[in-house]
């Protein structure tokens, strides 16, 4: 597998990502257009994509949040990854066994020209057969083990939403020792 960002000529894989998330009801990735796909790259951000043989399984953008501060960048936007098409059977606490929190996040720390990084999860918004709804609650258990930071509740592109702070130190630490369990 590998982590890249999303160039033009991968947009046709990126359709077809689109395609079975639409299937699967995952409404926010079930379109370029859903998934803020050009809004994000106009607004200076960046889509990354993770890509097994040959198909992409996984995606998740970033983006200046000057709602939140003038150096804030947003991470894992519209985070989504097809279900079983990663094998990773590692430590489950901390949610590692996800691609988009494992593999996309170190992208992030590299790519964005700012150390402070926020993810945000919606509040009571549900948008993914429950799958939001969890994210917010395991937000909630990251931030218990030092990982992330609540920063604030607020309204956020019309939408409730927590804000949370990624420990980048915390985070870095704790995906380190991955290494000693899996080959990067």
């Amino acid at each position: 597998m590998r982590i890249q960002p999303i160039t033009q000529e991968l947009l046709p894989k990126l359709e077809i990502f689109c395609k079975h998330a639409e299937e699967l009801g995952y409404i926010n990735n079930a379109s370029l257009k859903a998934m803020k796909y050009e809004w994000c790259n106009d607004f200076g951000g960046k889509y990354f994509c993770a890509i097994k043989d040959d198909i992409i399984i996984a995606v998740a953008g970033c983006h200046p949040l000057p709602e939140v501060g003038e150096n804030a960048w947003r991470i894992l936007l519209r985070g989504c990854e097809l279900p079983h098409t990663d094998t990773f059977k590692g430590l489950g606490k901390g949610d590692w066994n996800s691609i988009t929190q494992r593999e996309f996040i170190p992208k992030f720390i590299e790519w964005c020209p700012s150390d402070e990084l926020y993810i945000t999860t919606n509040i009571t918004h549900e948008h993914s057969n429950g799958k939001a709804s969890r994210n917010h609650r395991l937000m909630g258990l990251l931030a218990k083990q030092g990982i992330l930071d609540k920063h604030c509740d607020m309204e956020l592109y019309y939408t409730a939403q927590t804000v949370w702070k990624l420990n980048i130190n915390e985070y870095t630490r704790r995906r380190n020792k991955l290494r000693n369990i899996y080959v990067v």
